[in-house]
């Protein structure tokens, strides 16, 4: 799985530096050269994947996005819903990192295509099933609902 996981391009979406801090040490135990881009809101994200169709942009498109729900300037729901609206993005993973997953929130993003939900803090049991689901192209985690 490490020859594998080099190629795994994760776009995560957080504004907690905290929060930051452990995931990414959580995935670098299990494979220090995995690649993870963090922006700290909604909109940031849109930029950045939009700069990837931009050829004055080097980003590679992300296998996945580790997403917030709970973010400044754009909801993490809402950002969904505006990367659900462009064709170019609708198929990509997404999974939510959050501290409350409420009923409103499941309702919320039923039909925007999300894969899981962990709750934080991120244990490193959840990282390694975050990988093995990229890994396995897996469009429903279910083990994370």
């Amino acid at each position: 799985m490490d020859d594998i996981i080099d190629d795994i391009g994760i776009l995560y979406v957080e504004d907690d530096e905290i929060d930051i801090r452990h995931l990414l040490r959580e995935f670098r135990k299990i494979n220090p050269s995995i690649h993870i881009d963090v922006v700290h809101n909604g909109m940031e994200a849109l930029e950045k994947l939009r700069g990837v169709t931009n050829k004055s942009q080097a980003m590679v498109p992300p296998k996945a996005i580790l997403l917030d729900i709970n973010l400044p300037q754009m909801s993490g729901i809402d950002f969904l819903k505006k990367l659900r609206s462009d064709p170019r993005f609708r198929a990509t993973v997404v999974f939510l990192i959050t501290s409350f997953y409420t009923t409103q929130d499941k309702i919320a993003v039923r039909d925007l295509n999300v894969s899981g939900c962990i709750i934080k803090p991120l244990q490193h049991a959840d990282a390694i099933n975050l990988l093995w689901c990229m890994d396995s192209d897996l469009q429903s985690a279910e083990l994370f609902f």
